[in-house]
């Protein structure tokens, strides 16, 4: 329980440090856009006209622009795979946990987000009290074991589910029912 809290605030920290980096290079490529940059032009007479203008900008300044635009398209893209993979914007395991997937308003509001055959899956787990066998809800779901595996690996992803080690194969449960 220690250790996944701390896998946990782990978690929290490097998402919590990729938006900060995400603000702050947004906020340092609009100034650097934005803000007219001083234009010095030498005339054939020798002469130095000095204007400012936000069209032209130095090496300096594109490198930084560059450096900005990496680290903006680094941030969204962490941010992105981490929201899938690791369920940061999700609810909370308390809140699973007092609703429960045997509570029949939360399932209705499940089922639409599944694909087809997670639908039939977790169909299937509620008709046989929450748990059954991987290999019994293989002959069940009239699926390859390979696709069975898939799909129970994705809905173990997405926290519906939790499999263990039971002889041969797998006992398959519903979280929280």
């Amino acid at each position: 329980m220690g250790q996944e809290k701390s896998g946990r605030s782990g978690i929290n920290f490097r998402i919590i440090l990729a938006i900060i980096l995400l603000m702050s290079a947004i906020v340092v490529l609009a100034v650097l856009i934005f803000r007219p940059q001083p234009i010095q032009i030498v005339l054939e007479t020798g002469q130095e006209v000095a204007s400012k203008s936000s069209d032209y900008f130095s090496v300096s300044t594109v490198v930084i622009l560059l450096i900005c635009a990496f680290l903006i398209g680094a941030a969204i893209t962490y941010l992105f795979y981490n929201a899938e993979d690791k369920k940061i914007f999700t609810r909370t395991s308390k809140e699973t946990s007092r609703e429960g997937y045997g509570n029949s308003e939360f399932y209705n509001k499940l089922i639409p987000l599944l694909r087809d055959d997670e639908k039939r899956a977790v169909h299937m787990l509620r008709e046989h009290k929450g748990e059954m066998l991987q290999n019994e809800l293989v002959l069940k779901l009239g699926t390859s074991k390979v696709k069975t595996t898939r799909i129970l690996a994705s809905l173990e992803r997405k926290e519906i589910i939790e499999r263990h080690r039971h002889g041969m194969t797998n006992k398959v449960k519903l979280k929280d029912m």
